[in-house]
């Protein structure tokens, strides 16, 4: 009897015709490469980061190897950088948002960055802004530094998504600067995405997950009680953000 079977990496395969999670895919990179320490966009998923599954793992490893869709970074790594995150090493926390920032050149590093910083519903985040400063002026040569401190002076800590973080940088960057994230509106217990308390202005992000009926019940409650404030809400979409 013929069991039918998914692969994997290239070269590993696993039994079943579901496709390969994210944690098999580690897994499956610790079990070839025992060596391996997670970096990146695949750290920042150990240590509880959102919105990674969508980029190709990646690894560091002491000598320089070639896998197909795996990204393989070498150099020297000091084992203070290395930490065991769920029972896998990964890099530390700021530099996993370091990592991100500088491999990128597009605002996805700056919107990967945010969400190292985000903190989850337990008062946790991967990092801190003053935690990759405090890295960066105690590596004075790292690679990428410059890049990293641009990012760093555009980051926020309070996007929830890309999406959010896209938003706010379009928005900063023609000049609104004094729209701020995650701004609480008094008198009904809700922030928004983007607000200017002097104006009573919000702007908020309109993900797909709103089309849902249960969403869409809470999206109106929660914008009659702001509106119900006196603010105005400018809805955006990925449309919006894109043209």
């Amino acid at each position: 009897m013929r069991i039918e079977s998914t692969s994997v990496l290239h070269g590993l395969r696993k039994d079943g015709v579901e496709s390969a999670t994210a944690k098999e895919i580690r897994d499956a990179l610790a079990f070839a490469y025992p060596e391996a320490v997670f970096t990146g966009w695949t750290a920042a998923a150990l240590h509880g980061a959102l919105y990674t599954d969508c980029h190709p793992p990646e690894i560091w490893l002491p000598q320089q190897r070639a896998r197909k869709n795996v990204i393989i970074r070498t150099g020297h790594l000091p084992k203070e950088d290395i930490q065991t995150v769920l029972r896998r090493r990964a890099t530390s926390g700021p530099l996993t948002a370091a990592d991100i920032a500088r491999h990128s050149t597009t605002d996805e590093g700056i919107a990967g960055f945010d969400q190292c910083l985000r903190v989850d519903d337990y008062g946790r985040s991967v990092t801190t802004q003053k935690a990759v400063l405090a890295y960066l002026d105690a590596h004075p040569g790292f690679y990428g530094g410059h890049r990293v401190r641009a990012v760093l002076a555009e980051s926020s800590i309070g996007a929830d998504s890309h999406w959010e973080t896209y938003t706010r940088l379009a928005v900063h960057r023609a000049g609104l600067t004094f729209f701020t994230p995650q701004t609480p509106v008094p008198g009904t217990g809700y922030h928004v995405d983007l607000g200017d308390p002097e104006h009573l202005i919000a702007i908020e992000y309109d993900g797909g997950y709103h089309r849902s009926v249960r969403q869409q019940r809470k999206d109106i409650r929660r914008w009659n009680a702001i509106t119900g404030q006196e603010w105005a809400i400018i809805r955006v979409t990925s449309e919006t953000l894109t043209g």
